[in-house]
């Protein structure tokens, strides 16, 4: 199979989560191996370009932040890069014109939904992945990310917020056939009602309201529209983690399961992985790992619901 791109060049206006500020975004195509990256319009030269690598993650308290040698970032890239990977998309140049991707909703869906719209082209080199082929844990006792052996690519996560209404969540799916499109890329972010106040002290969440997140409370969970799964916030969680591991630059089999994880364990993970050098092992993408990852065989119904 060969690498993708969008087929033609979008433009989304909305405001950043954490810093509150109006961010015109841009999406255009992108040759083979050029991977996802970022450009800052503000910044001029090399300093406003950001490539989307685990090794260019600089902060992940609260959202995935990528910064460049110039010291340049990009901040909340994780929602845009889960789409990307959520539809097989390897190779794209995003113009920012503030360091942080807008919000939306609090979901990908805005990003997929934009992505689908353009159409999605094949470009002439063929895909390689990243195969897991020995397993590898980082973290606590409490709080642990894992990559694992397997045939096909899937997440596996549980969460726990004791004396809260979300209390205790978990979910294990393949992400293949258009799962994160159908089922994943619509999941909120969310926030514990305790936090806001805090966060907003802190310059966090600026941006953030009921609108574009779930906000949990000890009996209940806030959100627009009312909920749109009984386990949302797990499944954010799941769509999180697949945008922080697309930052490997290819799509990779084997699975991945946390408990209590975050931004921060799964870079530590990928980081930890190469570090080691028994992880991974390259591999030629053929035809019989279609359905072994995601981005493939998305059907026009899925795509329709999006869509509509």
């Amino acid at each position: 199979m060969f690498q993708k791109s969008i087929n033609k060049s979008f433009t989304l206006d909305g405001k950043g989560l954490h810093f509150g500020k109006d961010v015109r975004m841009a999406v255009h195509s992108a040759p083979a191996d050029h991977g996802i990256v970022f450009k800052r319009t503000d910044m001029k030269g090399d300093r406003a370009y950001i490539k989307a690598s685990f090794e260019n993650v600089s902060n992940t308290y609260l959202r995935t932040q990528l910064t460049n040698r110039f010291g340049v970032s990009i901040i909340t890239a994780e929602h845009i890069l889960a789409a990307f990977a959520g539809l097989g998309i390897h190779n794209a140049l995003v113009e920012l014109s503030e360091d942080e991707v807008p919000i939306f909703d609090g979901s990908s869906r805005v990003f997929v939904k934009a992505i689908l719209e353009s159409g999605v082209s094949e470009l002439n080199k063929k895909t390689k992945l990243y195969q897991v082929v020995n397993s590898i844990r980082v973290g606590s006792s409490n709080a642990w990310a894992e990559l694992r052996p397997a045939k096909t690519f899937s997440i596996d996560f549980e969460m726990n917020w004791p004396g809260t209404a979300l209390s205790k969540q978990n979910l294990d799916m393949p992400i293949v056939n258009g799962a994160f499109v159908r089922e994943i890329c619509d999941s909120r972010t969310f926030c514990r009602k305790s936090d806001v106040v805090r966060l907003q002290d802190e310059g966090f969440a600026l941006g953030g309201g009921i609108e574009n997140a779930i906000i949990v409370g000890d009996k209940e969970m806030m959100a627009q529209d009312g909920l749109r799964y009984s386990d949302e916030c797990v499944r954010h969680k799941i769509l999180d983690a697949l945008g922080d591991l697309s930052l490997v630059g290819r799509p990779i089999l084997g699975k991945f399961v946390s408990c209590s994880g975050g931004h921060g364990l799964t870079n530590l993970l990928l980081r930890e992985s190469f570090k080691r050098g028994d992880i991974f092992i390259s591999k030629d993408f053929s035809d019989g790992d279609r359905d072994k990852l995601p981005g493939f065989d998305i059907s026009e119904i899925d795509t329709l619901n999006i869509l509509q």
